[in-house]
């Protein structure tokens, strides 16, 4: 029995030993190291790094759901009441997704921005559609900035108003351009940018425009300083005809139209902490999209047309217009917020256009919207805004002057807009 105890136990320190031996000469093998997530905070808040790189990146965008009643008007010229058969109310919803990627680099930071949205719109106020657009797509480097992005025109850029129709209260443009940004310290820049001439030619075919040669020319001189921000902007914008006149087929002389814009921001804490003010003027003479304005404007039983130019006896006559806007905010509460803005535009045609053409008369449109907006958490809105606005040609235009029956000089419209928005 002792035999047999000793011959178990030393078989099993045998084992063990010759265990342990086998077991020491095996390659030790680590955990791969975790990288985790980090926090980039060279750019604001919501930048992370890209794992295994020193590039920084931002994933937000936004949801909004919005319900719209537009007052509805008859469009019957002949007076006949048919206004019931418009829609009154009208859904939208909207999904938008932006990714902001930054790496720095020995000549500075290379930016890439992606802007792009869905609309579903069910409705008359708001049209019935399904829409993607690639809203911004650019890049920036070393002052240079190229893709598609806000024009560098532009300055309040319907900040605050939620709707509108019969043009925007401004310039608002998203456009596909080349530019350089040059900063001199102190809050102050200076912008040259070449833009896309084609988005913003107002009824091409009237004129009969010729292709692009001379893109857009666009140049600003801005300040950013603690009180806010101003900015003088400039635009040149090429009027070509392919059309021929006269008896030898001469062509129409190349014609520039221009629009020149000051605006200014001021911040007024004063009142409350994050109230503003916006003040902008803008005039065009032959590149009326600069104020807002599109090829037609219509509300109601009331449209007028609207081009940059006209030919009359072999020249191009340009249109020209004036536009006033103002805007401001004021926060109640850190969470209650209010806005209140207007706009008024003026457009007159060349005498001896409105001559030629009976269409074409000179217009003015009135607009001026509010909102009261709670803001229960942060990047959070519901908000009701009403917005009203009038168009008033100079004449009326029949449109078979054998016809006995009136046709509107002017209309208004009030519309209402109910919108709950998340941003993130």
């Amino acid at each position: 029995m002792k035999l047999a105890k000793s011959l178990l136990l030393g078989t099993a320190a045998g084992f063990a030993a010759v265990t342990g031996a086998q077991a020491a000469d095996l390659p030790i093998t680590k955990a791969e190291p975790v990288e985790y997530v980090r926090v980039c905070g060279t750019h604001g808040t919501g930048f992370f790094y890209v794992p295994g790189t020193d590039t920084c990146i931002r994933i937000g965008g936004r949801v909004r759901a919005e319900a719209v009643y537009g007052e509805p008007k008859n469009t019957n010229l002949t007076g006949v009441g048919n206004g019931r058969q418009q829609d009154a109310i009208g859904f939208r919803a909207r999904g938008r997704l932006d990714v902001d990627v930054r790496t720095p680099t020995d000549y500075g930071t290379v930016r890439a921005f992606i802007r792009y949205q869905i609309d579903r719109n069910t409705g008359g106020p708001v049209g019935s559609s399904t829409g993607a657009l690639l809203d911004r797509a650019f890049i920036q480097f070393a002052g240079f900035t190229a893709g598609r992005t806000q024009s560098f025109f532009d300055f309040y850029a319907s900040d605050i108003n939620w709707g509108d129709f019969a043009g925007s209260p401004g310039s608002d443009t998203n456009i596909n351009l080349f530019a350089y940004t040059a900063t001199f310290g102190g809050g102050f820049s200076a912008s040259l940018s070449v833009e896309d001439r084609n988005t913003r030619q107002l009824a091409p075919t009237v004129y009969y425009s010729g292709g692009q040669r001379v893109p857009d020319i666009v140049a600003n001189l801005k300040v950013d300083q603690d009180w806010g921000s101003a900015q003088l902007s400039g635009a040149l914008h090429q009027l070509n005809s392919y059309q021929l006149y006269g008896q030898w087929g001469q062509r129409v002389d190349t014609e520039y139209g221009w629009a020149v814009q000051g605006g200014v921001k001021v911040k007024i804490p004063a009142l409350g902490a994050g109230d503003v003010l916006w003040l902008q003027a803008a005039y065009a003479d032959g590149a009326l999209n600069y104020l807002g304005l599109n090829s037609s404007t219509t509300v109601g039983r009331v449209t007028n047309s609207i081009t940059d130019a006209y030919i009359v006896n072999g020249s191009l006559k340009k249109t020209t217009g004036w536009n006033l806007t103002a805007a401001g905010v004021h926060y109640w509460t850190p969470g209650l917020r209010s806005t209140l803005w207007g706009s008024y535009t003026d457009a007159n045609y060349n005498s001896s256009v409105k001559f030629a053409n009976a269409n074409y008369r000179d217009f003015q449109v009135w607009k001026a919207g509010t909102a009261l907006i709670w803001s229960p958490v942060r990047n959070f809105d519901i908000g009701v805004e009403v917005l009203y606005g009038r168009l008033e040609r100079s004449r009326f235009n029949p449109v078979d002057f054998n016809q006995a029956y009136y046709v509107k000089r002017s209309e208004d419209q009030i519309q209402t807009r109910l919108r709950v928005q998340r941003d993130f």
